[in-house]
């Protein structure tokens, strides 16, 4: 299978729980990406974003580690971005499913 490229060519099949997760803030979004095994950055900057890293070898200067950034104020209209930002790396790194992201968010 080749890798994705962008997340919008991640297609979701549980496209349908989306709206299950409108209501999740950026703490719940910081421990789903930590149970999906990801290092989040809470002190790399001032900003009003978190920064996910594949790892915690990572370093913050190294663009090709960061999988997502993580909104201080996250809108329900920003969800299926981040879940597919998720994924893009999941599923190109073989480290998560969808299914493993669903389940880490409790939703079956």
């Amino acid at each position: 299978m080749s890798s994705l490229i962008s997340y919008r060519e991640v297609k979701l099949v549980h496209g349908d729980r989306i709206n299950r997760i409108k209501n999740l803030n950026s703490e719940d979004w910081k421990k789903i990406c930590l149970s999906l095994g990801l290092y989040v950055s809470m002190g790399n900057g001032k900003g009003s974003h978190c920064a996910v890293y594949k790892d915690s070898v990572c370093s913050p200067a190294d663009l090709s580690c960061l999988v997502l950034t993580i909104p201080n104020n996250i809108y329900p209209n920003i969800q299926r971005n981040l879940v597919k930002n998720l994924l893009l790396y999941g599923i190109n790194s073989g480290k998560y499913t969808e299914d493993d992201f669903w389940e880490k968010v409790g939703i079956q």
